[in-house]
Formats: structure tokens, C-alpha cells, sequence
């Protein structure tokens, strides 16, 4: 049962490894790169604006103040920015939770816990009308395979926060099923109650939810002692 858990971490950590083929050539010098990230970044302003329908290459590449050949360098469609822009963001969001596990260490697992949520949910809805937009075109534009590579990173995360080297281990669903309430709850709420969403209302359902089910695994804290508050943002 542990095995298959360390199995999920591990084919996370693997499709993070991964890089979808998105990009006619990978820019390597500064200024290509600059250029990348302002294609990039004016994609997802113009999609918030207008919607993925009506976004169009000449009014991305107006607004990221490069030539239209320039985007044929590096994307042979918007399909394949949009899909860039959605694995760029995602990959940043994993990042920083296992920055965030790292520095919580050694800490109770309910600690760990309620970081790692605070990091989730928080560089989510600080830019929320983006993350709405993504998600809403997140089911059009990553492939199955893409979307599942996804999901097995942030699988690996909260396995991560879950385990406690000495003492039992989550069940092996367990990392699965809490990565499904923050990753439900939050896209849901930014898809139906939109980019205005109450954040603290937000997190603190969410925190009690999680917790309860961690409460329920009775896997104990792996270490006593250290005090911690409810889990509100």
C-alpha cells in the first residue's frame, strides 16, 4: 500500500519532467525569452477581455508589442500559446507548493497541511480572474494526456504534505482525494461564482473539509507539541 503512494509521488515527479510540445523552438537567449513571456502574458489579458473565442494573434502580438512573426517563431497557433500558458502556470503552482513543503519540514502534518492549501488556494485567487479564464479553457485545450501529467504532480504534492517518515503512511487514494477537493472546490467556485469569489470564505470551507478527512485517516501529527491554529487564511 505504501509502495503504490511512493509509485504516485514518483510518476509525478516524472511528468514534471515533461514538457509539452507547445513550442515550435524554445527561446534560450534573454530577449527570446522576453518575448515569450510578453506573448504569453498578453494572452491570458486578452483572454480574460475577450474570451478564447474572440482572441485573436493580432491583437496578442499588439499587445505584447512584438511582430507577428515573431509568434510564428516560437507557436505554430493559439492553440498551442494557450496550452503553453496553461502548463506554465500550473508548473509554477507545483513549484512553489514543494517550496512550501520544504519549508515546513519536520513540521505536524496538519501544519504542513494548511501551508500547503494557503499556497494553493492563495496563488490561485490572488490572480483570480486569470486562473478563471484558464480553467474554463483548461477542458479544450489539454490534451488527456497533458491533464493527467498535471494531475499526478499535484497528486505527488499533497502525498508529500500527507506522509511522516516513522510513523503510517496515507492510504494510497488519500494524496488523490485531497488534491480533488482543492483542486474542485476551487476551479468550481472560480467558474461559478466567478474571479470575485470570497477568498476567506473560500479557504476556510476548504480547510475544514480537508483537515476533517486528514483527521479521519488517524495517521497521528509525526510531531508533538507544536501548536498550530485552524487552518483560516
Amino acid at each position: 500500500m505504501a509502495a503504490r503512494g511512493v509509485r504516485i509521488a514518483e510518476a509525478g515527479a516524472s511528468a514534471a519532467k515533461q514538457v509539452p510540445a507547445a513550442m515550435r523552438r524554445r527561446p534560450r537567449q534573454s530577449r527570446a525569452q522576453a518575448s515569450s513571456q510578453a506573448l504569453q502574458d498578453a494572452f491570458v489579458r486578452v483572454l480574460i477581455e475577450r474570451g478564447y473565442a474572440r482572441t485573436t494573434i493580432r491583437e496578442v502580438v499588439a499587445v505584447a508589442g512584438v511582430g507577428v512573426g515573431t509568434f510564428y517563431e516560437y507557436f505554430g497557433n493559439m492553440h498551442a500559446l494557450a496550452a503553453l500558458c496553461i502548463h506554465q502556470r500550473v508548473k509554477t503552482l507545483e513549484s512553489r507548493g514543494h517550496a512550501v513543503i520544504a519549508q515546513n519540514a519536520g513540521a505536524p502534518r496538519d501544519v504542513r497541511v494548511n501551508a500547503l492549501l494557503d499556497q494553493q488556494v492563495g496563488d490561485v485567487l490572488i490572480d483570480a480572474p486569470a486562473w478563471a479564464a484558464l480553467f474554463q479553457l483548461e477542458r479544450q485545450i489539454s490534451s488527456p494526456q497533458a491533464f493527467r501529467q498535471q494531475y499526478l504532480r499535484h497528486v505527488g504534492l499533497w502525498h508529500e504534505a500527507l506522509r511522516c517518515p516513522g510513523l503510517a503512511q496515507p492510504p494510497p487514494l488519500a494524496a488523490r482525494m485531497v488534491h480533488a477537493m482543492v483542486y474542485g472546490w476551487v476551479s468550481q467556485c472560480l467558474l461559478t461564482l466567478g474571479p470575485g469569489v470570497d477568498a476567506a470564505s473560500l479557504r476556510q470551507e476548504l480547510g475544514r473539509a480537508v483537515l476533517a478527512y486528514v483527521a479521519q485517516l488517524g495517521l497521528g501529527q509525526g510531531h508533538a507539541g507544536v501548536s498550530h491554529d485552524s487552518g483560516q487564511a
